[in-house]
């Protein structure tokens, strides 16, 4: 069964600023003493080390209250720490150790930080981990000074509510309705899920239709570039054949060009002989007149 075997205690309350360790051995029933000699305060200690935030329970106006000499004047910072070490020989706090520790340490301005076996954790965590072990604040572990007193003068139902409290009733009827409420804040943040997710389809689909009428462009757009290069490809052919067959004109023209060229030589050759043998005609025709007109000459003076 876990239970506590040691309590170390720094600066709570009557202690004052030195670390002060209370042994819980075998066979401890009860710490005595007078009236004011800070009997009360080790269990105000443990349950604050143990996660207690209601400064009344521990007997004091305000949690900063609960460090010692807060309005004082000492030097440095001032600030309480409890460390309660539990017997977990039975493993009932999950953790694979003999003894657990727990400490808490608060700052003159309230802030706390929780320890266990050296290693930070939340509040919240201490807690349920104590829950785990049936050691936690709500199963009353720790019977505040006069309570015996007011559980004798309890009504019926005080009394069903705090044998609940003592067997562990209350503690799972919290759990059961944190989890409820856990459920309802799920269900309310599933809906709001749902509606988003609703949206977000409707925003999908609309993104859909885009893309397929994206793809629907570019496939035009594609087939239209196609078209357009097997026209002008076409064109392209026309204007080739078109070229090749001026092109065939133009070599078959400069052919019959350089064979009427050469046949113009040979026609300005024979003309130019022509000349040459028409000029030599004449030559002898007029030679020939000449001649005729001297022996008509000598014939007319012949005959006289």
């Amino acid at each position: 069964m876990v239970h506590i075997t040691k309590v170390d205690i720094f600066g709570f309350k009557s202690f004052g600023f030195k670390n002060t360790t209370v042994n819980f051995e075998p066979g401890l029933v009860s710490i005595s003493g007078p009236n004011g000699s800070g009997k009360s305060n080790i269990l105000d200690a443990i349950i604050f080390a143990m996660g207690e935030n209601k400064p009344s329970i521990m007997r004091a106006p305000k949690l900063r209250a609960l460090i010692h000499d807060i309005e004082g004047n000492r030097r440095g910072p001032k600030l309480t720490r409890v460390k309660v070490q539990f017997d977990n020989s039975d493993r009932k706090i999950p953790v694979d150790s003999d003894t657990v520790s727990i400490s808490r340490e608060m700052s003159e301005h309230g802030e706390s930080v929780y320890h266990l076996d050296g290693k930070k954790m939340n509040r919240n965590q201490i807690l349920d981990l104590l829950d785990m072990a049936d050691a936690g604040l709500n199963q009353l572990n720790a019977v505040q000074q006069g309570t015996v007193t007011r559980i004798s003068e309890f009504s019926n139902e005080e009394k069903r509510k705090t044998i609940e409290d003592l067997i562990g009733l209350s503690y799972f009827d919290e759990k059961k309705n944190q989890s409820l409420k856990q459920l309802t804040d799920a269900d309310q943040k599933l809906e709001v899920a749902m509606a988003k997710m609703g949206e977000v389809k409707k925003h999908i689909d609309e993104l859909e239709v885009e893309r397929n009428l994206k793809l629907r462009y570019d496939l035009i757009g594609r087939e239209l570039d196609r078209y357009r290069a097997l026209d002008a490809a076409s064109k392209l052919k026309i204007i080739k054949d078109d070229k090749s067959s001026k092109e065939e004109n133009f070599n078959n023209n400069t052919s019959e060009l350089k064979k009427l060229g050469e046949e113009r030589s040979i026609l300005k050759n024979e003309i130019t002989k022509l000349r040459e043998e028409k000029s030599e005609f004449l030559k002898d025709f007029n030679a020939y007149n000449e001649a005729k007109q001297t022996i008509d000459t000598k014939l007319s003076s012949a005959t006289r």
